[in-house]
């Protein structure tokens, strides 16, 4: 059975919204809907709430239909066992936090309510709130009422529309910790809405791309985030490094190519779910920056690996983004790559007194996007 399908249509103003989902208990516990604002990521969330109908399709939560454009079939938002928590909490301000908590469990009676509440205080860390308006709480705490009052009546499912977007940025750290350990413990699968890829990347099992009311892409966190299906999916998900160039040999045991990228050689891994392509065939070669290696020996240049300079850096905390122009000759060969690395480790580098600065690269950090017609879409 699983907890979440859909495949759903919606007319919106700027673009028709089309989305197929699926969330199978044995793959995934958190489904990420990505993708930046309008891209129609809490309209597909409303919809499965309920709170929006879609012009056409499906939607089945835990193996029951909640809505079927065939049958008729919308299913109310109190019917649909889903706990929803929008964007603004939505909480009730003349009510305490121990009767918002309660809210959702009218048809319980008294003492199976009183235990319930108190067990998501506990569970929640608002106990002594109890008798707290939501005026009276922090940010954080009017969030976790927010759990608590969804979580309630024991929902099928959890939909979160980007809880932590207005809060700073140690609060966000510490509830995204929060929410990862309740996922687990709870055994309830989450639908989670962000636009923050770090936040994406901390609590997806499994990640849904859109952009502009399309599904550009899902499967599991390390998928999209390594292998994207083409350059839209890269670049939304923050790959800059994406390099043009032409297949020069192949191997088709090994499933490598040997790639031209204007005058450098790269070879590159091709995945097990492509199509191994000709000589002759030109594509993109996307490239993350985390997985570049900087080096300052003055070793021989070999395969993936390359000389240049460094054009400008960029202390972020407790990491160096570089920017390093690869060079054949004198001459630089394609825009800067993005490097990412520990300021302790760049900081190291750069204390060095000789040798000159290389990039190396393993052929399975080196992605290939296709044209389409030879990419098995996902």
């Amino acid at each position: 059975m699983k907890p979440l399908e859909l495949a759903i249509r919606k007319q919106l103003k700027r673009f028709t919204l089309q989305a197929e989902l699926s969330l199978n208990e044995e793959e995934a516990r958190v489904l990420v809907l990505f993708g930046a604002s309008g891209s129609g990521k809490s309209v597909t969330l409303k919809c499965i709430a309920g709170v929006i109908e879609p012009d056409a399709g499906y939607i089945s939560i835990s193996g029951r239909a909640v809505f079927d454009s065939r049958q008729n079939l919308s299913v109310k938002i109190q019917k649909r066992n889903v706990g929803y928590v929008p964007q603004n909490y939505a909480l009730f301000p003349h009510l305490t936090v121990e009767q918002n908590i309660a809210f959702g469990l009218h048809h319980e009676e008294r003492i199976a309510t009183t235990k319930r509440v108190r067990e998501l205080l506990g569970l929640m860390q608002l106990d002594g709130l109890e008798k707290v308006y939501p005026r009276q709480l922090s940010g954080g705490q009017q969030q976790r009422v927010a759990f608590a009052r969804a979580l309630a009546p024991r929902p099928s499912i959890l939909l979160l529309d980007e809880p932590f977007s207005a809060l700073d940025v140690n609060i966000r750290a510490e509830l995204r910790q929060n929410l990862a350990h309740l996922s687990r413990d709870l055994a309830i699968p989450v639908v989670f809405i962000t636009h923050d890829l770090e936040e994406a990347y901390m609590l997806a099992d499994k990640l849904a791309v859109l952009d502009k009311g399309q599904l550009l892409q899902s499967g599991s966190r390390d998928q999209i985030f390594y292998h994207p299906d083409n350059e839209r999916v890269a670049r939304l998900l923050g790959i800059r490094n994406i390099i043009a160039g032409k297949v020069t040999e192949v191997n088709s045991d090994k499933r490598v190519a040997l790639i031209n990228c204007n005058g450098l050689m790269l070879e590159a891994a091709i995945g097990q779910e492509q199509v191994i392509p000709q000589p002759g065939t030109k594509l993109k070669v996307c490239l993350r920056p985390e997985n570049l290696e900087l080096i300052r020996t003055g070793e021989e240049v070999t395969l993936n690996s390359f000389r240049g300079i460094i054009t400008e850096e960029v202390a972020r905390g407790s990491l160096y983004t570089v920017y390093f122009a690869p060079l054949a000759g004198d001459l630089t060969v394609f825009p800067p790559l993005e490097i990412e690395l520990p300021a302790r480790q760049y900081l190291a580098l750069k204390s060095m007194d000789s040798g000159q600065w290389q990039v190396r690269l393993e052929a399975s950090a080196a992605h290939l996007i296709f044209p389409e017609v030879l990419s098995d879409q996902s």
